[in-house]
């Protein structure tokens, strides 16, 4: 059982990601709804700070996630670890080119109170943090269904 305590690793790694790059999108989101600009400024600067925890523990993940595989003797070309793979480029992509560039946007445009702001929030905001937490449940159904195993 040596790929336990990788295992154990590296699920703590996940959720420290999704609590980092989600907690706060989650807060932006609200705060837009809400109409507390200067809160989604504030949730701005909070993100850009933990933000750049997430590909330093993005990697520690992925190496965690690999050692339990190679420990536990999986399969690393086995259907549900390729969907994993996948999953996982997709989420740093997305996180990387759409969710954070644009909460950073929208925050700074709110902190500094341009006109039109509230245009970068709605619906489109919504639909990024939507995005993320379904690629989120994708992932957490695929390790935990194991499909095509």
């Amino acid at each position: 059982m040596l790929h336990s305590p990788f295992l154990f690793l590296h699920i703590l790694t996940m959720f420290a990601i999704v609590a980092t790059h989600s907690g706060p999108q989650l807060l932006a989101l609200a705060a837009a709804r809400t109409g507390q600009t200067s809160a989604l400024g504030a949730i701005g600067s909070l993100y850009a700070r933990t933000g750049r925890a997430v590909p330093p523990l993005g990697i520690l993940g992925a190496l965690l996630g690999l050692a339990t595989a190679v420990t536990g003797e999986f399969d690393l070309l086995a259907p549900w670890l390729l969907i994993a793979y996948a999953l996982f480029v997709l989420l740093i992509v997305f996180g990387g080119v759409v969710s954070y560039p644009y909460i950073m946007r929208a925050s700074e445009a709110a902190r500094e109170n341009r006109p039109n702001w509230e245009q970068l929030l709605g619906r489109r905001l919504t639909l990024i943090v939507t995005g993320d937490a379904l690629i989120l449940v994708l992932i957490i159904a695929d390790m935990v269904l194991k499909p095509f195993a």
